[in-house]
């Protein structure tokens, strides 16, 4: 669930997360699995300014980091504190599995899930052998970015960026299970896999400052 940052916590670093570079983070990302992914590939987006964003101001690419291969947000007014998820996909009719009608309605049902969701419109898939994500601005300019270890992809659960990289842990910054859905390639019981993740949850205050402040020292980097 989206839970907006008390006022008194976003005061604490509303000075220096200004809309534009370094407002947002990338806090938690999902990359599938052998197998059945459960869900397309995910990334979480914090807000991390003192006001709302329109999402639909950025573009995300992978390792790529450019707008020409990317692919825009959809346009949703983010709150000041708040967290997200965008599916990497470009199509919400298309799921990882004939169940559900959408790739929206697949993520909302296996995670229990009832928070602000979005789709980009191209960008690539997340490599399981390591990747990036990288949130645009139109000009190419890099808002902010996150490396996507190798090591960490392809596991039942999600990675954690706040607290990391790191694989998310029950309980730990809100991660929860997710349902069950069909994976036989994992040779797990009943064929049968629960992830480990926590899309949508607002980072602790303190996690958040902490992110604004290492934000600003890479905003608006050009690619070479």
């Amino acid at each position: 669930m989206n839970k907006a940052l008390t006022i008194a916590a976003i005061a604490g670093f509303g000075a220096i997360a200004t809309a534009g570079p370094a407002s947002v983070q990338i806090t938690e990302a999902f990359v599938g699995l052998s197998g059945e992914d459960g869900t397309q590939d995910w990334f979480e987006v914090t807000n991390i300014s003192n006001s709302a964003i329109d999402t639909g101001s950025f573009w995300y690419d992978d390792d790529s980091a450019t707008v020409a291969d990317g692919g825009q947000l959809d346009s949703i007014m983010l709150g000041a504190g708040e967290s997200m998820i965008f599916l990497v996909s470009d199509d919400n009719s298309a799921s990882d599995d004939d169940t559900y009608s959408s790739a929206i309605e697949e993520f909302q049902s296996i995670w229990n899930y009832s928070g602000l969701i979005g789709l980009t419109n191209g960008g690539g898939g997340l490599g399981q052998s390591g990747d990036s994500i990288f949130l645009l601005f139109g000009d190419d300019s890099v808002a902010t970015s996150q490396d996507v270890p190798g090591a960490l992809s392809g596991a039942l659960s999600s990675i954690d960026f706040v607290n990391g990289p790191a694989l998310s842990t029950l309980g730990v910054n809100g991660a929860y299970e997710s349902n069950a859905f069909f994976n036989d390639n994992l040779g797990l019981p009943n064929d049968s896999a629960i992830l480990i993740g926590s899309p949508g949850s607002v980072p602790t205050p303190g996690s958040v400052a902490l992110l604004a402040i290492a934000g600003l020292t890479g905003a608006r980097r050009r690619r070479a």
